[in-house]
């Protein structure tokens, strides 16, 4: 248990990456790439259009997939590892494959950003949330971290034998769509989403053991475990 405790008080702690983005990425004024975008096939207005005049039904869907399941998909792939599983390694490696995202993200974001597609007019934002960005900006475009983590939480339960794997592969799909049907995100937010999730995936493991390991050593435990 007290491995459990220890984590869930130190887990919150990778946020600070996510607080971080929000300051170091307004350190100075990066080029804004949205004006390229119109060279791109589907950044255009009637691919949009196609998209936002769906039935009720399904833009309802995938609303709700865009606002709440995104959490879901990060607080219950990291618990499901931490709490049911009681694989505090694996649950430690999530960990810090976001926190690392959000890190490599807010660089990103600091040198280069991108309007979402509601911001220039291409699309409506569906989600009806004014609150959503108090949270985060419309400008933090490329990557789609939406994307991204929910791409990496898919490859994180491949090896799962459970068949829980199977819901965190569908979160995978519907996530990275529903960016799209609510306006948020170009189709090249969500390709290179993609393509960072895996970059974030096949990083070498040698920080994410040593804070394992620190993690432990705060537990009471000690030793590191290795990867699989």
């Amino acid at each position: 248990m007290k491995m459990i405790i220890t984590r869930l008080i130190t887990y919150p702690t990778a946020y600070v990456m996510w607080g971080g983005m929000m300051w170091y990425s307004q350190i100075i004024s990066p080029f804004d790439f949205t004006s390229y975008l119109h060279y791109i096939p589907l950044c255009n207005a009637n691919f949009y259009h196609l998209l936002q005049t769906s039935p009720y039904f399904l833009i309802e869907f995938f609303r709700i997939i865009y606002l709440y399941s995104f959490t879901f998909c990060i607080v219950g792939g990291i618990g499901y590892y931490l709490i049911v599983k009681r694989d505090y390694l694996k649950s430690d490696v999530i960990l810090i494959d976001i926190a690392l995202g959000w890190l490599i993200a807010g660089l990103i974001y600091t040198f280069f950003v991108v309007q979402s597609p509601f911001q220039v007019g291409v699309a409506n934002d569906l989600t009806h949330d004014s609150l959503l960005w108090i949270f985060t900006k419309p400008t933090y475009e490329i990557p789609s971290l939406h994307t991204a983590y929910s791409v990496l939480m898919a490859l994180h339960f491949k090896d799962e034998k459970s068949k829980i794997k199977y819901l965190f592969y569908a979160l995978g799909i519907l996530i990275p769509i529903s960016t799209l049907f609510m306006g948020q995100h170009w189709i090249v937010d969500v390709i290179t989403g993609i393509i960072f999730a895996y970059i974030l995936y096949k990083l070498p493991k040698n920080i994410h053991l040593r804070i394992h390991d620190a993690i432990n050593v705060l537990s009471g435990c000690y030793g590191i475990k290795k990867i699989k």
